[in-house]
């Protein structure tokens, strides 16, 4: 009978119409707000944004010639008395002719600005900042074409002077005083020029605000510092070309007359930027840059030796919603980053540095976008981030890139989990038949110890970077373990101490893998050998020992293996490092450098083991089998030949789709 009721009642229910589905490009054009602004101060700006059309209407009456339109209504005598008033008060047309120029730039200045905010922010056209308005007035002052010329020339003498300014390693304001005697030396340069010549254009270039073309040119150089030539060149046409608009602006007689007499419209304009920027923030061609970067820059899978890298490490700590679970503890200081892209950029490579934070897909998405014929990554990223905050940080900025499809270097987000979790790491090495001291993880301060022999190094059982602490019995252990706890919030690892000669190995590759000289660190001295002064025996089975330590733990590209030599010479892994080893003065330069490897050359090695990597496995799915970790290498032309198959394949399909329809 209960069945029979259910089946009544399910046939009875009538069917649910299904939603329909949300078009996100209609829903992508509508105004909505952002919620910036509250609803009552939206409605006092648009009181405060209306209110100069008022006034102008008012102001339109008492104008002369309205009395012929016979307009006859009551009270317009009234209105016209009170719009001669304001006329007498506001009104800028009676200025002399010869004073207009100054006052119009004046006046001009918000419609400027709001060009400038449309284009960035609905049209997402990237433009150098607001020197637009200041190469209009250079315009203004010398001329359209004669401004075109000089800028030209600016900018290719600065790009000439660009390596040696690299080079010297100047501070920003040293930089930017060299590009402005630059240009200071470029326009004398012209007026010596310009009686040999006998041309007016280069003699009217003295006329041309220096400061001008100072900022525009250093502007141009800073994005080639940080981006690319495409990237310079593509803000440097659109800040031109916004304008050479503004000035066409100013040719406009009814625009100047309207801003001449009607001066309270700058009001309006001002509150029409602000509406802009909670109502229209379309950003409607803002993968159009992209688009052409990925179809004009080399592609990582491409045969070239210089890439875009981008470099993602966490200084700030604020790119988050809020804050939840332990914070990083460890930043990396911004000089040893900056040592990572001078020697990126000596390499060949196109670097740009990024925060590991919610931003930085967005930043991704611009500087290395996909090849849109072939989807193929555009770029690859060097991760030095710790993350910022929780347990499993280390694992936030490579989880980020595998979800968005980017390619980079170091372990993945597993190798990662492996590495950080040294309960896990030495359970896998245990179990792979290398040597680790004895461990025991304690969650609570009282808790037993058994089959550990004092003395004993308590760490936190997730960082790569604390403070070793070593005790020698078992109250000690106790308040140490309560110290490390609350510090860390996490539970604590307790292993056996081993007193002995610390050597640390750097491997560089996946297949083979490649291992540098042991480098040995002396503690007492704070000293660092290479190579190491150890028994060749010895060496050896270290080698052996880090290599099998590379693969158990899923570290790839690049990794650091720290040893730890007993007296009796036995040789124990103690640590597996990957971030924060590759800085210039690190034991990975140090034993690079053994090996005839410049720190330039160390970090190329790395992005081109990287590559290769992306390259194998790209290929092994070209002929449709799944990528192994023992699958064989494949020469170039073998590669070639794949992609050429490929390629003859698709063509083949659409041609007989053509001639099947």
């Amino acid at each position: 009978m209960s069945a029979r009721i259910e089946n009544l009642r399910v046939r009875d229910t009538p069917p649910v119409a299904a939603a329909p589905r949300p078009n996100p490009k209609a829903s992508r054009f509508r105004l909505r707000p952002k919620g910036h602004i509250p609803r009552r101060t939206l409605r006092w700006l648009l009181v405060l944004g209306a209110l100069p059309f008022v006034t102008m209407i008012i102001r339109a009456t008492a104008l002369p010639g309205i009395e012929s339109l016979g307009w006859n209504m009551p009270g317009l005598d009234a209105l016209r008395r009170l719009g001669g008033a304001l006329n007498e008060t506001f009104s800028l047309a009676s200025v002399p002719a010869g004073q207009r120029s100054h006052i119009l730039y004046l006046l001009l200045v918000p419609s400027y600005a709001m060009l400038i905010v449309l284009a960035r922010l609905t049209c997402g056209i990237r433009v150098l900042g607001f020197r637009s308005i200041l190469v209009a007035v250079g315009f203004h002052q010398v001329g359209i074409l004669p401004s075109l010329f000089l800028i030209a020339v600016v900018v290719v003498t600065v790009s000439l002077v660009r390596p040696w300014l690299k080079k010297f390693r100047l501070p920003y304001y040293a930089r930017v005083s060299v590009i402005l005697s630059i240009v200071a030396i470029t326009m004398v340069t012209a007026l010596l020029a310009g009686p040999w010549v006998r041309s007016e254009v280069l003699w009217g270039v003295a006329y041309f605000p220096v400061i001008v073309l100072g900022m525009l040119a250093e502007g141009i150089v800073n994005t080639l510092n940080k981006d690319s030539l495409l990237s310079a060149s593509w803000r440097a046409a659109t800040t031109i070309i916004l304008a050479v608009l503004m000035v066409l602006l100013t040719k406009v007689p009814a625009v100047l007359e309207t801003a001449l007499q009607f001066p309270e419209i700058l009001l309006t304009q001002l509150v029409a930027i602000v509406l802009i920027a909670e109502f229209m923030d379309f950003q409607l061609f803002q993968d159009w840059d992209s688009k052409m970067a990925g179809m004009a820059l080399p592609e990582l899978l491409s045969n070239k030796g210089a890439y875009r890298v981008a470099v993602v490490r966490n200084s700030m700590g604020t790119g988050t919603i809020a804050r939840l679970g332990q914070p990083t503890p460890a930043r990396l200081a911004r000089h040893s980053v900056q040592r990572i892209v001078n020697s990126l950029r000596a390499g060949g490579h196109t670097v740009k540095v990024l925060e590991g934070d919610m931003s930085l897909l967005n930043e991704l998405n611009q500087f290395v976008p996909p090849n849109p014929r072939t989807g193929h990554p555009g770029g690859i990223v060097l991760n030095l981030a710790h993350g910022i905050q929780g347990n499993g940080r280390y694992t936030h900025v490579p989880a980020m890139l595998e979800m968005a499809g980017i390619a980079y270097a170091g372990p993945t987000p597993n190798g990662h989990a492996v590495i950080s979790d040294k309960v896990v790491a030495k359970t896998l090495l245990q179990q792979a038949g290398v040597p680790t001291p004895g461990f025991h993880l304690m969650a609570r301060s009282r808790d037993e110890i058994e089959g550990l022999e004092f003395p004993l190094i308590v760490k936190p059982r997730h960082e790569w970077r604390y403070g070793s602490h070593i005790v020698r019995d078992p109250q000690q252990l106790k308040d140490t373990v309560k110290t490390v706890k609350r510090k860390y919030r996490q539970e604590v690892l307790v292993e056996e101490y081993i007193a002995g000669r610390q050597v640390m190995v750097a491997l560089l590759g996946n297949d083979p893998i490649e291992c540098l000289p042991l480098v040995e660190f002396d503690r007492t001295a704070n000293k660092k050998t290479c190579p190491a002064r150890i028994d060749a025996a010895l060496a050896e089975r270290i080698r052996a020992y880090a290599r099998t330590t590379f693969r158990t733990c899923g570290c790839r590209d690049y990794a650091r293996i720290d040893f730890r030599i007993s007296e009796l010479g036995q040789a124990y892994v103690i640590e597996i490092n990957t971030v924060g080893i590759l800085d210039e003065s690190g034991s990975f330069a140090k034993a690079g450098a053994r090996a005839g490897y410049s720190h330039s050359q160390i970090l190329g090695r790395v992005i081109e083991v990287a590559r290769a990597r992306y390259l194998d496995a790209n290929t092994v799915q070209l002929i449709g089998v799944a990528p192994e970790s023992d699958a064989p290498r494949h020469s170039p032309w073998l590669r070639a030949l794949f992609r050429f198959i490929k390629s003859g394949r698709g063509r083949a399909i659409k041609l007989a789709a053509r001639f099947t329809r």
